[in-house]
């Protein structure tokens, strides 16, 4: 499951959670590049991946080929869920992404201080009130 937004300025909110099927990733796909076009311009993207569990390789490989064709991407923090297989497994579709302004988080503080160095001070309120919030996928999300 996923949702995608863009409610401030250039950044935009993704969340990942699972469970999430190879049909899923095409519409997010859509969904995302629609989005994207809405912000006009450079965008700072903000995915929150606490609620996902290991993908399985072709939702990785179906994820990881939309991520390597992002032209006006300045910046992205993935916040992933303090579970170490699935943390590797971010890690390793960011590394075979290739955009070097992409960088993975298990935790709010360092991940908003990075994202904080390039977002506005409304953008940056917006991102802090996301990985504050409710883990996606959770009941009360």
């Amino acid at each position: 499951m996923y949702r995608v937004a863009c409610t401030v300025g250039r950044l935009v909110e993704i969340a990942i959670w699972s469970p999430v099927s190879l049909d899923e990733v095409a519409s997010w796909a859509a969904d995302h590049d629609a989005t994207v076009r809405s912000v006009g311009g450079p965008y700072v993207c903000l995915v929150d991946l606490r609620g996902a569990r290991v993908f399985p390789p072709a939702i990785v490989d179906a994820y990881t080929s939309a991520m390597r064709s992002e032209a006006t991407l300045v910046r992205t923090a993935s916040y992933v869920p303090r579970d170490a297989v699935v943390g590797l497994q971010i890690s390793r579709m960011i590394r075979e992404a290739g955009h070097p302004g992409r960088k993975a988080f298990d935790a709010a503080a360092p991940l908003l201080a990075y994202l904080g160095e390039v977002l506005t001070p409304v953008e940056l309120a917006r991102a802090t009130a996301c990985v504050l919030g409710p883990i996606p996928g959770d009941a009360i999300a």
